[in-house]
């Protein structure tokens, strides 16, 4: 146990430092496509992105999630991960000349008539084929707890996407076709390093029982994951319905500020989990390590959530321009809907040990009918906060589905009800943020008063004993302390 908790921590600490880095430069693209797109260009380019987000599950067919799964189960890891290589080749192959072949009767019926429209679909399909890859590389570092190799990749991508947006978007002034080709590029330039990097180890090779069970689990994955995005992304095409591209490009803001909570936390605890829960649910306490996981994970997620409601304003102002001011107001129901989502890993463990793909796929298709439910009520009444509130919903009734079939198989003893308690917290902290915050008329002064606010969230946590201070710090101390005696022996000698 205690070298697992250093492998997490090292690998967790890495995790986090890429991500924020990667979210650091993915700051720097925002403001610049939304100072030189119109609203409804910025409204559109999130469609495309939503539709790309459809087009690669399809394309991926899970395969990367199967390698996962059964990452453990494999003796030759190198040949497990060679068989996804290829499969992936040669399904996108027929993907992108499907796409070419259908882009001209589709690309009306999903985008206007405007120039290039229809070299959207096969840009798309193209960029989720590298992009299929290269995950594949970073999934397969993930499960050795090589962090540093696996954050790298996600963070190359997004550095050689700013590099190339400058010069396609900025310089030659190519619209959203400019966005998309730096995308791709940005996605074969890190894929080819990949491969070359791994050439000697690679062969193109199709095992047909690793095949078999990587696909098995990722095809029954695919109607959840599709279900997911009906869940996260469709309510786009319903705001444009409703309302217009103005206010999807208002919602896009508001959304893409508040999901920094996933790859800031949700994404770099969930990579360290993921390797870590499929290793300790076979251990006599595993459930009881798990369900330690998930009271960190519910402070910090708390924490974070928190954190991005405080400063909206100050996010939004330093993204955008004046006109997306309003999307300050989504941020706190986009995030804690996303630490909602990321509480599913726990609450479905059970199901992903069974293999219950089924029970799993059409829990996530129930939460998404809700959803769309949800919008069609609350978008003509309450706006694009309607579309907001619709995603809490949805995924508030997916934790509680989940909680109830999960603990069948594989039973952690967890309250659905607990991440709900800090409520008690963050309602009275974040209100005495708005009470305060009109007297407050410096932007330095605002910072201070958020920065006072969070740290009274962490003081009434330890106080009201929703974690303790050696759950808090109990893996991290001991690890400080070993690496200074280290430094101290090595001194001595």
């Amino acid at each position: 146990m205690q070298t697992d908790n250093q492998k997490m921590l090292s690998s967790g600490a890495i995790y986090l430092c890429f991500s924020v880095l990667t979210q650091l430069v993915n700051l720097l693209l925002i403001p610049l496509y939304t100072r030189n797109l119109s609203q409804e260009q910025f409204g559109q380019y999130d469609l495309i992105i939503s539709v790309q987000m459809l087009l690669a599950l399809i394309i991926t067919m899970g395969v990367h999630s199967g390698m996962i799964r059964f990452f453990n189960e494999f003796t030759d890891k190198q040949e497990l991960r060679n068989t996804a290589l290829t499969f992936a080749f040669l399904w996108g192959v027929l993907c992108i000349g499907g796409a070419w072949a259908v882009s001209p009767w589709i690309s009306p019926l999903l985008f206007d008539h405007s120039t290039n429209t229809n070299l959207f679909i096969p840009y798309v399909v193209m960029i989720s084929v590298f992009s299929c890859f290269n995950v594949i590389y970073s999934s397969f570092y993930t499960m050795q707890f090589k962090a540093m190799k696996s954050s790298s990749i996600q963070f190359s991508i997004i550095v050689s996407t700013l590099v190339l947006a400058l010069y396609f978007f900025i310089h030659l002034q190519m619209g959203v076709i400019g966005i998309l080709r730096a995308q791709l590029l940005a996605n074969v330039l890190v894929f080819t390093t990949l491969l070359l990097m791994n050439l000697r180890t690679y062969r193109f090779i199709l095992k047909r029982e690793p095949l078999r069970k990587m696909l098995s689990y990722g095809t029954g994955l695919l109607l959840g994951d599709i279900s997911a995005w009906v869940l996260s992304l469709s309510d786009r095409f319903l705001i444009k319905g409703y309302l217009n591209l103005s206010s999807v490009a208002v919602y896009s803001i508001g959304y893409k500020i508040g999901m920094l909570i996933s790859p800031v936390f949700i994404s770099p605890f969930m990579s360290v989990f993921t390797a870590f829960k499929f290793k300790a649910y076979k251990d006599e306490d595993g459930p009881e390590k798990i369900r330690k996981m998930f009271k960190l994970y519910n402070f910090f997620g708390w924490l974070c959530v928190l954190g991005l409601s405080l400063f909206a304003d100050v996010a939004v102002r330093l993204v955008a321009t004046e006109e997306y001011s309003t999307a300050g107001y989504l941020i706190p129901m986009i995030s804690f809907s996303y630490f909602l989502s990321g509480s599913v890993a726990f609450y479905s463990l059970g199901l992903h040990i069974a293999n219950q793909m089924r029970t799993n796929y059409l829990i996530s298709l129930l939460a998404a009918i809700i959803n769309v439910v949800c919008n069609i009520v609350l978008i003509p009444w309450l706006g694009i906060y309607g579309s907001a509130l619709a995603t809490v919903i949805s995924y508030a009734v997916t934790n509680i589905v989940f909680y109830h079939y999960g603990s069948k198989y594989y039973p952690l003893n967890l309250s659905v009800f607990f991440p709900y308690k800090y409520l008690i917290l963050y309602l009275p902290v974040y209100a005495l943020h708005a009470a305060l915050l009109p007297i407050f008329h410096t932007l330095l002064l605002e910072i201070l008063l958020n920065i006072l606010l969070v740290f009274i969230f962490i003081a009434c946590s330890l106080l009201f004993r929703f974690i303790s201070s050696h759950e808090l710090l109990g893996n991290l101390l001991p690890a400080i302390s070993r690496k200074f005696k280290k430094i101290s022996l090595k001194g001595v000698q």
